[in-house]
């Protein structure tokens, strides 16, 4: 007796322990698989057009469970936007779309994608519901509070070298989306500019075509919706603030910002799973 209430007493407290519900979750093969997709703006573009064709007549246009197929299913589809897949590894993920998902009955309740899709395209489609989450997620809450890492570009710097994102790591990062109001001198050092002009000799043009469009996916807008929008990356990639033409602060005090909200997101973020990526 005494030993079975142990049990129960400990299944007790870590079901109520912050972080430690997974625990409880079984296992998946794929579990501790990374990604090998390197979470680019390529990979979010691709994997947006895997979702539409696949994914969004069950999940609906948004990810929120709602598409027009939901309500003929016996189990509802899962909202894709909400916290829960934040709990979830990608691995976990890649072998959910894979597999497909089964009920507490053993019957299924979402359609594996092994036989009709590459290996690749179920990585890419994982890639975009954690944009299009983080999306929905900063519509609730005005903040990205898992800290979302920004997909990788490239850009060519004023001297010709090439730089991606990823590796810039160790100093904040300055995105700007060129608009018609132009391009503002960029205040940390290097600025990637999507589209326009150079603005500063620290600043580096994105050459990728997908850059825009992954950006506007992270935020729930269609591309016309960014022009001339800002960004500020932490030193650790993530996406600290986004803002429109004309709203961000002056471009000296870039950094002190960045500090600031990285100093927030890191609060904010220290009793959860570790940051996408």
């Amino acid at each position: 007796m005494g030993r079975w209430l142990a049990i129960a007493t400990a299944l007790i407290l870590l079901a109520a322990a912050p972080g430690l519900d997974l625990l409880l979750v079984p296992a998946t093969p794929t579990g501790f698989w990374p990604s090998p997709t390197g979470f680019t703006v390529q990979s979010v573009v691709r994997g947006e057009a895997v979702y539409a064709r696949h994914c969004r007549n069950c999940h609906g246009a948004e990810g929120r469970g709602d598409g027009p197929e939901a309500s003929r299913l016996a189990v509802p589809p899962a909202d894709l936007t909400a916290e829960h897949l934040w709990d979830h590894p990608d691995g976990d993920l890649f072998w959910w779309v894979s597999q497909g998902m089964t009920g507490v009955n053993g019957r299924s309740v979402m359609p594996g994608f092994a036989d009709k899709l590459p290996e690749a395209e179920r990585w890419e489609v994982i890639d975009f519901l954690h944009a299009n989450a983080a999306a929905a997620e900063q519509a609730r809450t005005g903040f990205w509070t898992h800290g979302f890492m920004v997909p990788d570009m490239m850009a060519t710097c004023a001297d010709g070298s090439r730089i991606s994102l990823s590796g810039q790591r160790g100093k904040p990062i300055h995105i700007i989306v060129a608009g018609a109001l132009g391009v503002a001198e960029g205040g940390t050092s290097p600025t990637f500019v999507i589209g326009g002009n150079s603005p500063s000799p620290s600043a580096c043009m994105v050459g990728d075509p997908e850059a825009r469009r992954a950006l506007a996916i992270t935020l729930g807008l269609n591309e016309d919706g960014i022009e001339g929008s800002q960004f500020l990356v932490s030193q650790e990639g993530w996406l600290l603030a986004h803002w429109h033409q004309g709203g961000a602060p002056a471009p000296d005090s870039l950094p002190f910002v960045a500090e600031t909200l990285r100093n927030v997101c890191l609060t904010t973020t220290q009793n959860r799973h570790a940051p996408h990526r």
